[in-house]
C-alpha cells in the first residue's frame, strides 16, 4: 500500500489509483515468475497509462497557464525516459530482480513524492482557477 494524498482533481486521483494497481500487478507478476510476455504486456500498460496521464495533466496545466509548467513537464519527460529505458533493459536482460527492485523502491519513492508535491499543488491551482 502506497501512502499518498488525494488531490483536488478527480481524474488525477483515478489515474493515480490505476497507476498504483498496475504497478502492484506488475510486481505480483515478477514475484510469481510469470511468463516474460505477461510482464512485457503489463510493463507496456504501465508505460502507456503513465504517458496518457502525463499528457492529460500537461494539457490541463497549459489551459490554465500554470506558471511552473516547465518544471512539472520536465519531470514528466525525465520519468517517461527512465521508464522507457527500464522497459527496454528488461526486454534485453529479463532481470526480474532488477526490475522488481526499481518498481519497489525508485518508482514508489518518485510516485509518492510527485503526487504529494507537484500534483498536489498543480491540482489545487487548477481547481482554484475553476477548471
Amino acid at each position: 500500500m502506497l501512502n499518498y494524498p488525494r488531490v483536488a482533481i478527480d481524474f488525477m486521483n483515478n489515474d493515480h489509483a490505476e497507476f498504483v494497481a498496475l504497478r502492484k500487478h506488475l510486481l505480483d507478476l515478477l514475484h510469481t515468475g510469470a511468463e516474460h510476455a505477461q510482464v512485457d504486456a503489463m510493463l507496456d500498460n504501465l508505460l502507456e497509462h503513465t504517458r496518457l496521464h502525463f499528457a492529460e495533466e500537461e494539457k490541463l496545466m497549459l489551459s490554465v497557464q500554470f506558471p511552473p509548467y516547465p518544471m512539472h513537464k520536465g519531470e514528466h519527460d525525465k520519468v517517461l525516459a527512465d521508464m522507457i529505458a527500464r522497459a527496454e533493459k528488461w526486454k534485453v536482460t529479463r532481470d526480474a530482480k532488477d526490475l522488481s527492485s526499481w518498481l519497489e523502491h525508485a518508482v514508489r519513492d518518485w510516485f509518492v513524492n510527485h503526487v504529494s508535491s507537484m500534483d498536489f499543488v498543480t491540482a489545487a491551482y487548477i481547481q482554484a482557477r475553476g477548471e
